[in-house]
């Protein structure tokens, strides 16, 4: 060979395999040299080209076909529009037709209903007293943020309970606690003040019911409670870590719940003032 480009050009197109090399079959003969290093390339040319063709491994056809499915799919939905943007253009449309109008807003109405009913349902209590303030308690929160109300000031939280139905002067007990607030609730259809207080990190529910509503049976009261507030004025019962506390103050009947032991409630309370 006269050159290294040549010589490039030569192993070159022994490997691609081409006919038109430079080099011909009478030359390899006359220089053995030569010759030898062509077999030398044919066998790597045939030895790339074996290993080429092991490594170019075909994908299964239920593989290949599993791919462009998933990718079929998932272009199809990125152009499709999501439910919610479906609803928002069917009440649009609904909305501009006079048709669909009057049922898009009876759709409206019965939402607004269901919604107000729960609300409501979650406001009732049992129309046990005991039960009532137990539940009660358990949606009370150390840091008010259950309270309808959230003040400390008696006339404010009065006037607050008069406008939301309730239809008898609440009742402020002498308590070495902290008021947060109040909160209205129903039983029987009928509006009754919870007094919430905060005392040590512990909260004291205090659910009040006028006497009125005892002896129309729109409240219970349970028989052992009753002897209790009609012989001694106060009744104490502790379980589950609750100590519930129920008394009588003229004509309101007071029930108290809270997680503190009996005596510790009993200390907050001035007993013999009621």
């Amino acid at each position: 060979m006269k050159s290294m480009n040549d010589s490039l050009d030569w192993v070159s197109g022994l490997l691609d395999g081409r006919a038109d090399s430079q080099h011909s079959a009478q030359e390899l003969e006359r220089d053995t040299r030569l010759q030898r290093e062509a077999e030398i390339v044919g066998s790597v040319r045939t030895t790339v080209r074996n290993r080429s063709a092991a490594l170019r491994t075909p994908v299964p056809p239920s593989l290949e076909r599993s791919i462009r499915m998933a990718i079929a799919q998932e272009a199809q939905r990125s152009q499709e529009p999501s439910a919610f943007s479906r609803l928002r253009e069917f009440l649009g449309s609904a909305i501009m037709r006079p048709s669909y109008a009057v049922a898009a807003l009876s759709i409206t109405a019965i939402v607004a209903v269901v919604t107000v009913s729960i609300r409501q349902q979650g406001l009732t209590l049992p129309d046990n007293i005991s039960d009532a303030a137990l539940e009660m308690y358990s949606e009370a929160s150390v840091d008010g943020a259950t309270v309808d109300r959230r003040s400390a000031d008696k006339n404010d939280l009065r006037a607050f309970f008069a406008s939301q139905g309730v239809r008898f002067e609440v009742f402020f007990p002498t308590v070495a606690a902290e008021l947060i607030g109040g909160s209205v609730r129903k039983i029987n259809g009928q509006d009754f003040p919870v007094l919430v207080y905060r005392a040590a990190g512990h909260v004291i529910s205090l659910l009040e019911v006028d006497e009125q509503a005892i002896t129309e049976n729109a409240v219970k009261v349970d028989r052992i409670a009753a002897d209790d507030v009609a012989e001694s004025k106060w009744h104490w019962a502790s379980a589950e870590n609750k100590t519930l506390f129920v008394w009588k103050s003229n004509s309101i009947m007071c029930s108290v719940v809270s997680d503190l032991a009996v005596d510790e409630v009993s200390a907050l309370f001035r007993l013999e003032a009621l």
